[in-house]
Formats: C-alpha cells, structure tokens, sequence
C-alpha cells in the first residue's frame, strides 16, 4: 500500500496495530480450550482405579464433576460439601466418603 502523506501513514500504522491486536486476542483465546477437558495419563489411571470396586465407580461422577468445573488458570475447584452432594444427588456423609 502506497501512502501519499504522513497523515495517511499514520492512520495506516495505527489500522495496522489494531490489526495485529486483534490477531493477538484471537490468538490468546484459541489457546484457552474453551470447552474442553485435557485428561492426563495419572487422571486415567484414577479412573480406573474408582472403577475397580463399588463405592469408587459411585466416586466417578464426583471425579468427573471436579474435571469439568476445573479452573484452568490454578487448578482447583472451590465449593462445600452440601453443594456437591447436591449436585450428586447424595448426603454430605456420601460425599466424605468417597
């Protein structure tokens, strides 16, 4: 693109700037995974192993609930008891044991 005075140049740079800006944002968003939970090798092995028997194939639903409400800028997940057993349809008792 020719630009025919330093006011044009200007106004070029600066639409080139946002562009790039935007380009960036884009970019910040694309790596987030929106939508999506990554299992790790130790996380498959933990599935397994509540599979085994009884109480942890119970403990699976509880497991994934953690999975899918991760906050993914620290790894954690902060609630009580009583909201968990709510959302599991069990007591909060259910819920320490598992």
């Amino acid at each position: 693109m020719i630009v025919a005075s330093e006011h044009q140049a200007k106004l070029r740079q600066k639409e080139i700037q946002e562009i790039d800006k935007k380009a960036s944002k884009e970019h910040e968003e694309a790596k987030k995974n929106s939508n999506f939970t990554q299992t790790y090798p130790k996380g498959w092995q933990r599935i397994r192993e509540l599979v085994r028997d009884k109480q942890g194939a119970a403990a699976i639903g509880l497991y994934s609930f953690f999975a899918e409400h991760i906050d993914p800028t620290c790894g954690a997940v902060v609630c009580d008891q009583q909201f968990l057993a709510n959302q599991m349809g069990v007591s909060t008792r259910t819920i320490r044991r598992w």
